[in-house]
């Protein structure tokens, strides 16, 4: 008697969990607020979407009400011009530093950008193709699948950040941050598994301390020090990882060659480094990023990358933006420790603006003002 109650409880709750999985995939089939761009290891744009995220802190130069939006194609910014031969195309791709979506429409650099392009190259337009948490093998797949139909004149690529120390990345399961080929394939058959799956991407994003978020405090933080020693170790582990990253780079470039499309490269700056925070004090190179991670390490991780992307780009024949070393170490210009805040973003498209102009109006003449 007590074996058959037994086994009735244990068929009840194995029902009862079954039937909750079931309801909330029929649930998130009808109505998903966490919408993924990555379904399995594939990218799945989202054309006219809006939403209004509620910022409860803004801190510094940040908005309470941000708008986002993407547009018919599924990228952000105006809708594409027609005839879209007739102008100069750009669209920039990268991870959440180039998505920017904790800043509200108009306000992006790449915004910023287009506004300043216009005044040079009045036939021109700008398009965000920025996805948060993105690699260089998520730019291959958008570029592939996506953006050589397009066929933009340009793609401007601001990478690396997501690449750096990323053992995870392999041939075989693109940028999926997982290596088990069954949970992709679930992910792609259902909605609630492709939800988990984001999640767990986004919490190792967070314990790298790179994820996106709404603000960070630079004081009341234990400093972290990490004798030179170990940072020597630490950056010659990378090797193999710069190799695997720079072969992707190339491939970014002769899928662009490929589509007649002109790659340009930007590197990628960040708040911590060997420098102290002009508005607090706080010395950004002990700044504590993990616990086995701080600015001084974190920076150098971002130098090898970036000069990983120049090292090729140039090899390529590719021009390059060369932002980090411009783009000052202050928290009165970014939000948290590797993205812009609005007068962030406003100094990021004036020093792409300057470089890249001069390069777009010797490169395509015949959009220049009075051609």
């Amino acid at each position: 008697m007590k074996h058959s109650k037994r086994k009735n409880r244990i068929g009840y709750w194995l029902f009862l969990f079954v039937f909750s999985l079931v309801a909330l995939e029929i649930l998130l089939r009808i109505y998903n607020p966490f919408p993924s761009s990555v379904v399995g290891d594939k990218i799945i744009l989202t054309p006219n979407y809006n939403k209004v995220y509620k910022n409860k802190s803004p801190v510094g130069d940040m908005e309470e009400n941000i708008i986002y939006k993407r547009n018919s194609i599924g990228f952000r910014g105006q809708e594409p011009p027609v005839p879209f031969k007739d102008y100069l195309t750009l669209i920039a791709v990268g991870g959440s530093t180039t998505e920017c979506m904790f800043i509200s429409e108009g306000k992006t650099w790449e915004d910023r950008l287009g506004v300043e392009l216009a005044k040079d190259l009045p036939r021109s337009w700008i398009n965000n193709a920025g996805f948060a948490g993105h690699s260089t093998f998520g730019h291959i797949v958008l570029l592939r699948d996506y953006i050589a139909t397009l066929k933009p004149s340009v793609c401007v690529f601001l990478i690396g950040g997501n690449d750096i120390d990323r053992n995870d990345l392999r041939n075989d399961d693109n940028f999926t941050k997982t290596n088990e080929r069954w949970v992709l394939i679930l992910a792609k058959k259902s909605v609630l598994a492709n939800t988990l799956l984001s999640f767990y991407r986004n919490h190792l994003a967070k314990e790298k301390n790179i994820a996106d978020k709404s603000g960070i405090s630079l004081l009341n933080k234990t400093p972290l020090h990490i004798p030179d020693s170990i940072i020597k170790n630490k950056l010659k582990l990378q090797e193999p990882l710069l190799a695997a990253y720079a072969s992707r780079v190339k491939e970014m470039i002769r899928l662009c060659t490929e589509n007649q499309i002109e790659p340009i490269f930007v590197t990628q700056p960040c708040l911590v480094g060997d420098a102290i925070d002009s508005l607090t004090g706080v010395d950004l190179s002990t700044f504590p990023m993990s616990a086995e991670i701080n600015g001084k390490l974190f920076w150098k991780y971002m130098e090898l990358y970036n000069a990983e992307t120049k090292k090729v780009a140039e090899a390529e024949g590719a021009f390059v933006v060369d932002l980090a070393p411009e783009l000052p170490k202050s928290s009165a210009y970014f939000y948290d420790l590797i993205h812009y805040n609005n007068a962030g973003n406003a100094r990021v498209a004036n020093i792409i603006s300057a470089q890249l102009i001069p390069h777009l109006q010797s490169k395509f003449p015949h959009f220049s003002s009075g051609k």
